[in-house]
């Protein structure tokens, strides 16, 4: 489907959608500042994780990263799941697709790092206006990108002075990241309603909560050896890093997406035709 067989309503439609979720997003960093960045408490996104308690958000993240952590493995070990069933997926892992996670590695390891004295909860998060290259990276590049994406969020932590074994944790789960968008986007181009309404629902929603759970139920398991109290890990660690990828993600990232998807496609380095499957 292209833009120009496209009702006027499709696209009217997906314009809200986009306004509504950049419009909440920017209400809740507004709501952050005008409360305090030291009383997250009092935050809006917060207020969730309150009222169900620690236990709850526990269960949820268990499955949450079981799920993560099953799909990163099936993935690098070359399966897949496409069409409801469990199917070979062949990348070639060629100096083509080894450049692009080497690059997007040091891209958003870097891109990250440079922002990392500007820190939220020091020794674990910090501002990371980078993380709107993490999803472009996975619907741009598939499984070379998410992996480019979890090896630079590894590298930030070293160079920004945050690695530990909570690092284990943001591994993953800026691996889903990239990959949630990448998977379930079925229309990568940014040209069409359905690319940017999916694209606030996979990317801008599912992916951002999906890897702040994912994260946080790590650092909860090991509180005993990280040493974040549980506290503030669903307190406050969970709500922000589900706000510092939402956010700049809502904004940026299309805008990315839609300049570089083009040449990307032009020059044979869209994942989608470089892989193959096999039933």
């Amino acid at each position: 489907m292209t833009s120009g067989r496209v009702g006027p309503a499709l696209w009217t439609v997906s314009i809200i959608v986009a306004i509504l979720f950049v419009a909440f997003f920017i209400y809740i960093g507004v709501d952050i500042l005008a409360k305090g960045v030291d009383k997250p408490s009092d935050w809006l996104i917060t207020q969730p994780f309150v009222m169900l308690g620690r236990d709850f958000w526990f269960g949820v993240g268990l499955v949450l990263w079981l799920a993560g952590t099953v799909l990163f493995f099936m993935e690098l070990l070359g399966w897949t799941v496409k069409g409801g069933r469990l199917v070979k997926q062949i990348i070639r892992w060629d100096a083509v697709d080894i450049s692009i996670t080497a690059l997007c590695a040091a891209v958003y390891g870097g891109a990250l790092a440079a922002t990392g004295g500007i820190p939220i909860i020091p020794g674990f998060t910090w501002i990371r206006p980078a993380n709107a290259l993490a999803p472009l990276f996975g619907i741009l590049f598939g499984i070379p990108g998410a992996l480019g994406t979890s090896i630079g969020n590894f590298i930030a932590d070293a160079l920004a002075g945050y690695l530990s074994v909570g690092s284990i944790g943001g591994f993953v789960g800026n691996f889903v990241i990239a990959y949630v968008p990448y998977k379930l986007m079925k229309d990568h181009t940014f040209r069409t309603p359905r690319s940017i309404v999916e694209f606030y629902v996979w990317c801008v929603l599912v992916s951002s909560v999906w890897c702040s759970i994912y994260i946080s139920w790590w650092l909860d398991a090991l509180e005993p050896v990280i040493g974040l109290p549980r506290s503030m890990v669903w307190g406050w660690f969970a709500p922000w890093v589900i706000f510092n990828n939402a956010f700049i993600t809502a904004i940026v990232t299309p805008i990315l997406g839609f300049i570089l998807y083009p040449p990307i496609k032009a020059r044979g380095l869209y994942w989608a035709d470089r892989v193959e499957f096999k039933a």
